[in-house]
């Protein structure tokens, strides 16, 4: 509960400053994760989440008369509950599209902690291959820049697969 609402107390901060400040390609998310391998659901069936998306650069998008846009940053997110933690590093290309909706896909690493099956109790760290697949959408009905967005976590380490659900502010 305590990173709850310490989590909320910073969301509230950065939507302040990205009121008050020009888009610099940082988005801050939160939400929540749900784990599809049943190792990770007798944990709990749902789980927190948070992520930060840095964007890098733009690509110029090549179709005449088309006004989507497409652009590459870096994705970080944390996910966790009781034993498990997976935190994502990803590459991202992201494509946007003139209705305010977004395609995102990411490849990278992931840093995973799990329950070790077996006789001896405890924890194993791992370093594993990790993918993202999202879609969302800007919320144009709020003063600061928001979005909605759903994502597909997966990796190497198929018991922290799952979706996410985030809502989002840009700065």
């Amino acid at each position: 509960m305590k990173k709850i609402i310490s989590l909320s107390l910073i969301v509230v901060c950065v939507s302040a400053f990205a009121q008050e400040s020009k888009p610099v390609g940082l988005s801050a998310r939160i939400g929540l994760f749900l784990p599809t391998a049943q190792a990770a659901k007798n944990a709990g069936k749902q789980w927190f989440g948070f992520g930060l998306d840095y964007k890098l650069g733009d690509i110029k998008y090549a179709k005449e008369g088309d006004s989507s846009s497409a652009s590459y940053g870096i994705s970080l997110d944390y996910i966790n509950k009781n034993d498990f933690r997976m935190v994502p590093v990803t590459y991202t290309y992201t494509v946007r599209t003139q209705e305010g909706f977004y395609y995102k896909a990411g490849l990278g690493v992931a840093m995973i902690k799990e329950p070790r099956t077996g006789a001896t109790p405890g924890t194993d760290s791992k370093t594993a291959f990790a993918y993202q697949l999202g879609v969302g959408m800007d919320v144009k009905a709020v003063s600061m820049p928001a979005f909605v967005e759903v994502k597909y976590f997966g990796s190497s380490r198929s018991n922290l697969n799952g979706l996410g659900a985030f809502f989002g502010v840009r700065f």
